[in-house]
């Protein structure tokens, strides 16, 4: 799993700001399937840039009117890219909400349970003042529900840099009793792991297979 993790993200990195078209099936919301070019999409696009081959005309086709899509690249890996609303806890409250919206997910595991991927580049730029420089680091935020759930909650993140976890124990054993509420089994079993070790992803994708919930 590390490994389609990392491609996944070199991928993503590799192709922010840059608009190429990949081989790309887009399944569209009323049942239908067009089959093409399309860019691949960032979390937030409410527009997808499609076009049937090389030579045809570019569309723009509303986020909202598709499903899911998947992507092939040159060398013929597959990314899956799917529409789902994502949760998250307030740092102060612990209280959980739900985005406004369904933003875009790259789909790193889906059996009984889901995981999807954002990314975002890292940037360097001065602060209001001029003084001094805000460098962010490029990062993936990972979130996790179970696999027919139209939303997916977060539970960790990494940065792509610097190699470490963010927001390990305390929140994914919030995020399983959000995205689990139904299967005290699994969430009895997270709440049991360490996540210190910075191998997250693995040990839930271990718990997800030991511990099947429907």
């Amino acid at each position: 799993m590390k490994k389609i993790i990392l491609v996944v993200i070199v991928f993503l990195f590799a192709t922010v700001g840059h608009a190429k078209y990949n081989k790309a099936v887009l399944y569209m919301e009323d049942g239908s399937i067009k089959k093409g070019l399309a860019e691949m999409v960032e979390s937030d696009d409410s527009k997808v840039h499609f076009k049937t081959d090389e030579e045809a005309k570019k569309e723009k086709i509303a986020s909202t009117d598709i499903k899911k899509i998947e992507y092939a690249s040159s060398d013929d890996t597959k990314y899956i890219a799917e529409r789902l609303y994502a949760t998250t806890a307030n740092l102060l409250t612990g209280k959980f909400s739900r985005s406004k919206k369904k933003l875009w997910f790259y789909i790193i595991y889906d059996k009984d349970v889901k995981i999807g991927g954002i990314s975002a580049e890292g940037s360097r730029r001065p602060n209001a003042g001029g003084t001094s420089t805000v460098v962010t680091f490029a990062n993936t935020a990972y979130y996790f529900g179970k696999k027919n759930s139209e939303e997916l909650v977060f539970g960790n993140a990494t940065t792509a840099s610097m190699g470490f976890a963010i927001g390990t124990d305390s929140l994914i054993r919030k995020m399983s009793k959000e995205a689990f509420a139904d299967c005290p089994k699994l969430i009895d079993a997270i709440a049991k792991e360490n996540f210190k070790n910075g191998d997250v992803l693995n040990q839930l994708k271990t718990l997800f297979e030991k511990y099947k919930c429907k």
